[in-house]
Order: structure tokens, then sequence, then C-alpha cells
């Protein structure tokens, strides 16, 4: 498994060097394994995954709402073998209505979580999910700033996009992450769009966007070359669900 593992990655690295990519990636996501689940806030009993399998979990929701703040710890049991590679993920949920102010005050909150929580997984990885609308993108950009430079050297910080981001909308040249994770489901009107874009190369081509992707259980598979595969199910997992998705997207 550790021969095919180093194959592939130098396979990967030889299609970023041809698509003109210079970012070195850091040492810790360097570490993940190539295939993460997403444990969202429902409990989750985890401990049938195989050991080469990565969990990302969410710790902690954070609500936006106008001026205010609402922080939301899981409150539903993780179940775990100890071995298992684990990964903190902070969701952030910038309400509708009213619309967040995105202040100075909103800003170090979250990026004071985020700094708290980075050491709660065993992987010193620590990964935001945080889905801007147009006018909130400069918001997220200082934000990632902020927690880059808070952060450890020796840590990582991953970040989720929306597909669109890593296509046609793409703007993520100066966000300061060290893994963006293009989640390729719940695409809305871009789902087509996006879809003949995977099917015509073997993974987004933008130099932020090669290495990772988001994907979902309960829709048609894409099958992308990415380095590390983030797999999402709607309801909780077991291992015929498991068993069902994780090799679909695989070469």
């Amino acid at each position: 498994m550790k021969r095919i593992f180093c194959l592939l990655l130098a396979v990967l690295c030889l299609q970023i060097s041809a698509a003109g990519t210079e970012r070195q990636m850091h040492p810790a996501v360097s570490r993940l394994p190539r295939q993460m689940v997403w444990a969202w806030e429902r409990a989750e009993d985890l401990r049938w995954l195989p050991a080469e399998v990565g969990v990302a979990y969410v710790a902690l929701v954070i609500e936006l709402d106008g001026r205010r703040i609402h922080l939301r710890p899981r409150s539903r049991p993780l179940l775990l073998r100890s071995e298992t590679p684990l990964v903190p993920v902070i969701h952030v949920d910038a309400l509708w209505h009213p619309s967040p102010s995105l202040s100075g005050k909103q800003r170090d909150a979250i990026v004071g979580q985020v700094l708290r929580l980075a050491g709660a997984g065993n992987q010193k990885v620590v990964q935001l999910d945080f889905e801007v609308r147009r006018s909130q993108r400069a918001f997220l950009e200082e934000l990632v700033k902020r927690i880059r430079a808070g952060l450890p050297r020796d840590y990582a910080l991953s970040v989720t996009a929306l597909a669109s981001w890593c296509a046609g909308d793409y703007w993520l040249d100066q966000l300061q992450a060290d893994e963006i994770v293009p989640m390729a489901f719940r695409m809305g009107n871009d789902d087509k769009e996006i879809r003949a874009l995977l099917a015509g190369q073997p993974h987004f081509t933008r130099e932020r966007c090669t290495t990772a992707v988001g994907l979902a259980t309960d829709e048609p598979p894409i099958r992308v070359n990415s380095l590390r595969r983030y797999l999402f199910s709607p309801v909780p997992w077991s291992e015929e669900i498991w068993q069902k998705n994780h090799n679909l997207t695989l070469f």
C-alpha cells in the first residue's frame, strides 16, 4: 500500500509540475491519508474504518448573525480507533438574515477558535469550512491570513472551497491556506458545467486546486485524479456506504 501511495504521489507531482504549480506542499498536509471522510455534527461510530483512512470531523460550528457570534461545540459522540488520523473542522455559517457585519470582533473570534482547536486532532492540520458570498471574499482572505500567521509553522491550514472557485470563478491565488479542497458536490447551477470540465481533464487545473477534492456519496461519482479525497455522506456513515463509494472516484 505504501509503495502504491508513493507512486501515485510521484505521478501527481509530475502532473502538477507540468501544470506550472510551484507551491511546495506543507509537510503536515503531505502526511495526511489519501482518503478522508467528513464526520459532520451527528453521532458517528467510525471504529470500522480502514487504518489508512482519516477523519475530518466538525469540532465547532460558528454562526455569524448580524453583529453576534454563536458558538456551537460538537455535542454528538464520535467513536474512533485511537490510531485514526484525525483533523478538526471549524464550520462557519454566515446567516443571510440578518447578514453578518463581518466585523473585526467576528474575525478575531473565528481566528481564536481555529487556533484553539488546531491541536484537537493528531495530524497537526486544522480545516476551515466557510462558504462565503462574493462580497465576503476579502473577509475570508484576511481571516485565512491571520489564522495562518497564528498557527505554529509545523501546523497546516486546510480550507474548503466552492467548486466554482476552482473553475470559471477562480480567485484563490492569494489565499494563504496550505490545502484547498474544492467541494465537487451540491454545486447547484454550476453542476453540469463543472462535471463537463472534470470529464475532460484529470483534476481541477487551477494552481491552488490540484491536490484535493471533496465528493459526496449520494451524487453521481466524479473520477478526479487528485492526491486526496474527502468524502461526505448526508446520512451516518456505515461500512456499506463506504464500500459502495470509496473506490468509485479512484482511477
